[in-house]
Protein backbone atom coordinates (compact mmCIF):
# COMPACT_ATOMS: atom_id res chain seq x y z
CA UNK A 1 0.00 0.00 0.00
CA UNK A 2 2.50 2.81 0.73
CA UNK A 3 4.62 1.36 -2.16
CA UNK A 4 1.22 2.18 -4.45
CA UNK A 5 1.44 5.80 -2.73
CA UNK A 6 4.82 6.65 -3.25
CA UNK A 7 4.58 5.59 -6.93
CA UNK A 8 1.39 7.65 -7.72
CA UNK A 9 2.33 10.13 -6.00
CA UNK A 10 -0.62 10.23 -3.48
CA UNK A 11 1.39 11.65 -0.93
CA UNK A 12 2.86 14.18 -2.84
CA UNK A 13 -0.27 14.97 -4.16
CA UNK A 14 -2.08 15.21 -0.53
CA UNK A 15 0.58 17.30 1.20
CA UNK A 16 0.13 19.95 -2.02
CA UNK A 17 -3.71 19.40 -1.02
CA UNK A 18 -3.27 20.44 2.74
CA UNK A 19 -0.50 23.55 1.99
CA UNK A 20 -3.60 24.74 -0.51
CA UNK A 21 -6.24 23.80 2.09
CA UNK A 22 -3.85 25.93 4.86
CA UNK A 23 -3.44 29.33 2.49
CA UNK A 24 -7.31 29.29 2.50
CA UNK A 25 -8.37 29.31 5.91
CA UNK A 26 -5.38 31.93 6.69
CA UNK A 27 -6.86 34.13 3.67
CA UNK A 28 -10.34 34.12 5.03
CA UNK A 29 -9.10 34.40 8.51
CA UNK A 30 -6.99 37.59 7.80
CA UNK A 31 -9.65 38.89 5.46
CA UNK A 32 -11.93 38.64 8.82
CA UNK A 33 -9.49 40.81 10.98
CA UNK A 34 -8.76 43.25 7.81
CA UNK A 35 -12.25 44.33 7.32
CA UNK A 36 -13.14 44.50 11.30
CA UNK A 37 -10.22 46.88 12.00
CA UNK A 38 -11.61 48.88 8.95
CA UNK A 39 -15.09 49.77 10.60
CA UNK A 40 -13.28 50.52 13.83
CA UNK A 41 -13.05 54.36 12.00
CA UNK A 42 -16.27 53.65 10.71
CA UNK A 43 -18.52 52.03 13.49
CA UNK A 44 -21.27 54.86 12.47
CA UNK A 45 -21.52 53.02 8.98
CA UNK A 46 -20.13 49.55 9.30
CA UNK A 47 -19.54 47.41 6.27
CA UNK A 48 -18.95 44.12 7.84
CA UNK A 49 -21.61 42.05 8.80
CA UNK A 50 -20.02 41.10 12.16
CA UNK A 51 -19.71 44.90 13.10
CA UNK A 52 -22.89 45.47 12.64
CA UNK A 53 -24.22 42.37 14.56
CA UNK A 54 -22.23 43.80 17.29
CA UNK A 55 -23.64 46.94 17.47
CA UNK A 56 -26.82 45.70 17.91
CA UNK A 57 -25.75 43.51 20.65
CA UNK A 58 -24.43 46.17 22.32
CA UNK A 59 -27.33 48.46 21.64
CA UNK A 60 -29.56 45.87 23.22
CA UNK A 61 -27.59 45.40 26.40
CA UNK A 62 -29.59 47.66 29.29
CA UNK A 63 -26.57 48.28 31.62
CA UNK A 64 -22.68 49.70 30.74
CA UNK A 65 -20.20 47.10 29.94
CA UNK A 66 -18.30 45.62 33.06
CA UNK A 67 -15.70 43.78 31.21
CA UNK A 68 -15.73 44.96 27.74
CA UNK A 69 -12.50 42.87 26.93
CA UNK A 70 -14.27 39.95 27.56
CA UNK A 71 -17.58 40.85 25.72
CA UNK A 72 -14.96 41.26 22.39
CA UNK A 73 -13.60 38.06 22.87
CA UNK A 74 -16.50 36.31 22.99
CA UNK A 75 -17.65 38.09 20.08
CA UNK A 76 -14.68 37.59 18.34
CA UNK A 77 -15.13 33.69 18.75
CA UNK A 78 -18.46 33.86 17.06
CA UNK A 79 -17.19 35.79 14.17
CA UNK A 80 -17.56 34.15 11.07
CA UNK A 81 -15.36 34.42 7.85
CA UNK A 82 -16.36 32.20 4.00
CA UNK A 83 -19.47 30.60 6.15
CA UNK A 84 -16.96 29.08 9.06
CA UNK A 85 -16.51 30.62 12.51
CA UNK A 86 -12.61 32.81 13.19
CA UNK A 87 -11.13 30.28 15.83
CA UNK A 88 -11.88 26.97 13.25
CA UNK A 89 -10.39 28.79 10.69
CA UNK A 90 -6.78 29.62 13.01
CA UNK A 91 -7.26 25.76 13.77
CA UNK A 92 -7.62 25.06 10.42
CA UNK A 93 -4.43 26.51 9.39
CA UNK A 94 -2.39 24.94 12.53
CA UNK A 95 -4.11 21.19 11.38
CA UNK A 96 -2.99 21.79 7.93
CA UNK A 97 0.66 22.35 9.08
CA UNK A 98 0.50 19.23 10.95
CA UNK A 99 -1.19 17.70 8.10
CA UNK A 100 2.15 18.45 5.87
CA UNK A 101 4.52 17.07 8.41
CA UNK A 102 2.77 14.15 8.98
CA UNK A 103 2.87 13.27 5.08
CA UNK A 104 6.45 14.42 4.55
CA UNK A 105 7.56 11.75 7.72
CA UNK A 106 5.30 9.15 6.64
CA UNK A 107 5.94 9.30 2.76
CA UNK A 108 9.97 9.93 3.36
CA UNK A 109 9.60 6.65 5.94
CA UNK A 110 8.53 4.65 2.51
CA UNK A 111 10.78 5.15 0.66
CA UNK A 112 13.50 4.56 2.85
CA UNK A 113 12.06 1.31 2.91
CA UNK A 114 11.47 0.33 -0.24
CA UNK A 115 14.61 1.88 -1.16
CA UNK A 116 13.80 4.39 -3.81
CA UNK A 117 15.95 6.60 -5.30
CA UNK A 118 17.85 10.13 -3.72
CA UNK A 119 16.21 12.26 -5.96
CA UNK A 120 12.47 10.84 -4.91
CA UNK A 121 13.86 11.23 -1.51
CA UNK A 122 14.89 14.93 -2.10
CA UNK A 123 11.21 15.95 -4.02
CA UNK A 124 9.34 14.74 -1.09
CA UNK A 125 11.40 16.36 1.36
CA UNK A 126 11.49 19.69 -0.21
CA UNK A 127 7.85 19.75 -0.78
CA UNK A 128 7.09 18.95 2.44
CA UNK A 129 9.41 21.47 3.94
CA UNK A 130 8.20 24.21 1.36
CA UNK A 131 4.67 23.63 2.23
CA UNK A 132 4.97 23.22 6.34
CA UNK A 133 7.35 26.19 6.32
CA UNK A 134 5.45 28.60 3.67
CA UNK A 135 2.22 28.07 5.95
CA UNK A 136 3.99 28.96 9.43
CA UNK A 137 5.78 31.81 7.26
CA UNK A 138 2.38 33.62 6.15
CA UNK A 139 0.65 32.94 9.61
CA UNK A 140 3.43 34.95 11.18
CA UNK A 141 3.49 37.81 8.62
CA UNK A 142 0.00 38.37 8.96
CA UNK A 143 0.13 38.48 12.84
CA UNK A 144 -3.52 37.54 14.29
CA UNK A 145 -2.06 38.16 17.62
CA UNK A 146 -1.30 41.42 16.95
CA UNK A 147 -4.87 42.17 14.91
CA UNK A 148 -6.59 40.67 17.21
CA UNK A 149 -5.15 42.72 20.01
CA UNK A 150 -5.83 45.84 17.87
CA UNK A 151 -9.52 44.82 17.65
CA UNK A 152 -9.78 44.47 21.19
CA UNK A 153 -8.27 48.04 22.04
CA UNK A 154 -10.53 50.02 19.65
CA UNK A 155 -13.58 48.05 20.89
CA UNK A 156 -12.72 48.35 24.58
CA UNK A 157 -12.35 52.06 24.25
CA UNK A 158 -15.16 52.84 22.12
CA UNK A 159 -17.57 50.73 24.40
CA UNK A 160 -16.02 52.38 27.71
CA UNK A 161 -16.49 55.95 26.64
CA UNK A 162 -18.22 56.66 23.32
CA UNK A 163 -21.22 54.37 23.73
CA UNK A 164 -21.13 54.30 27.28
CA UNK A 165 -21.33 58.09 27.46
CA UNK A 166 -24.25 57.71 24.23
CA UNK A 167 -26.05 55.43 26.17
CA UNK A 168 -26.21 57.41 29.38
CA UNK A 169 -27.23 60.11 27.62
CA UNK A 170 -30.25 58.47 25.72
CA UNK A 171 -31.35 56.94 29.25
CA UNK A 172 -31.69 60.43 31.32
CA UNK A 173 -33.54 61.49 28.14
CA UNK A 174 -35.97 59.00 28.49
CA UNK A 175 -36.19 59.25 32.08
CA UNK A 176 -36.62 63.35 31.61
CA UNK A 177 -39.17 62.57 28.89
CA UNK A 178 -41.32 60.14 31.74
CA UNK A 179 -41.10 62.71 34.66
CA UNK A 180 -42.32 65.18 32.05
CA UNK A 181 -45.31 63.26 31.31
CA UNK A 182 -47.37 63.34 34.66
CA UNK A 183 -46.86 67.17 34.71
CA UNK A 184 -48.10 68.41 30.91
CA UNK A 185 -51.39 65.91 31.74
CA UNK A 186 -52.17 67.71 35.23
CA UNK A 187 -51.16 70.81 33.57
CA UNK A 188 -53.52 70.19 30.56
CA UNK A 189 -56.13 69.17 33.46
CA UNK A 190 -55.85 72.57 34.65
CA UNK A 191 -56.74 74.16 31.82
CA UNK A 192 -59.38 72.36 31.40
CA UNK A 193 -61.22 72.86 34.39
CA UNK A 194 -60.21 76.60 33.93
CA UNK A 195 -62.22 76.48 30.80
CA UNK A 196 -65.15 75.09 31.76
CA UNK A 197 -65.40 77.48 34.87
CA UNK A 198 -64.48 80.70 32.53
CA UNK A 199 -67.58 79.48 30.62
CA UNK A 200 -70.24 80.01 32.76
CA UNK A 201 -69.42 82.85 34.04
CA UNK A 202 -68.80 84.44 30.70
CA UNK A 203 -72.44 83.72 30.07
CA UNK A 204 -73.64 85.32 33.43
CA UNK A 205 -71.31 88.32 32.29
CA UNK A 206 -73.04 88.49 29.27
CA UNK A 207 -76.52 88.12 30.34
CA UNK A 208 -75.90 90.78 32.90
CA UNK A 209 -74.71 92.63 30.41
CA UNK A 210 -77.63 92.36 28.55
CA UNK A 211 -79.71 93.34 31.58
CA UNK A 212 -77.61 96.73 32.12
CA UNK A 213 -77.69 97.37 28.08
CA UNK A 214 -81.94 96.85 28.26
CA UNK A 215 -82.10 98.85 31.53
CA UNK A 216 -79.48 102.34 30.55
CA UNK A 217 -81.66 103.29 27.46
CA UNK A 218 -84.14 106.23 30.08
CA UNK A 219 -86.88 105.90 26.88
CA UNK A 220 -86.95 101.88 27.14
CA UNK A 221 -87.47 101.78 30.50
CA UNK A 222 -90.67 104.90 30.08
CA UNK A 223 -92.35 102.57 27.59
CA UNK A 224 -91.74 99.29 29.98
CA UNK A 225 -93.46 101.45 33.81
CA UNK A 226 -96.13 102.81 31.27
CA UNK A 227 -97.26 99.46 29.60
CA UNK A 228 -96.88 98.24 33.21
CA UNK A 229 -99.16 100.55 34.59
CA UNK A 230 -102.04 100.36 32.31
CA UNK A 231 -102.08 96.34 32.66
CA UNK A 232 -102.53 97.14 36.21
CA UNK A 233 -105.26 100.39 35.55
CA UNK A 234 -107.13 97.50 33.06
CA UNK A 235 -106.80 94.68 36.04
CA UNK A 236 -108.22 96.54 38.70
CA UNK A 237 -111.93 96.73 39.48
CA UNK A 238 -112.25 100.47 39.48
CA UNK A 239 -111.04 100.65 35.88
CA UNK A 240 -113.06 102.77 33.33
CA UNK A 241 -112.88 99.83 30.86
CA UNK A 242 -114.82 97.62 33.58
CA UNK A 243 -118.44 98.90 32.72
CA UNK A 244 -117.93 98.42 28.90
CA UNK A 245 -117.43 94.12 29.85
CA UNK A 246 -119.71 91.63 30.52
CA UNK A 247 -118.93 90.21 33.86
CA UNK A 248 -117.40 86.94 31.81
CA UNK A 249 -115.43 88.88 29.78
CA UNK A 250 -114.25 90.98 32.75
CA UNK A 251 -113.27 87.50 34.58
CA UNK A 252 -111.97 86.54 31.74
CA UNK A 253 -109.80 89.28 30.90
CA UNK A 254 -108.79 89.55 35.02
CA UNK A 255 -107.64 85.96 34.77
CA UNK A 256 -105.80 86.55 31.52
CA UNK A 257 -103.83 89.59 33.13
CA UNK A 258 -103.40 88.21 36.33
CA UNK A 259 -101.58 84.98 34.73
CA UNK A 260 -99.96 87.65 32.68
CA UNK A 261 -97.98 89.38 35.80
Amino acid sequence: MLEFCVKQNVFLYAMIAAGIAGVWCLFWNNRFYTRAIRDLGRLKEPKSKWTRSVLETCQKKAHPFSNAGAFMRSQIAQGRSAGMAVPTLLRGSQNMILTVLALSILSLWAIYRYRYGEAELMRYLGTGIALAGGLVFFRLCLDFGGKEEILLNGWTDYLENEFAATKQSAVLETVQQTERQPVQAETMAQAGTGAAKAKPQTAGSESAKERNELFADPEKEARISKVREGIRQTAAAESRFAGMLTPEEEKLMREIISEYM
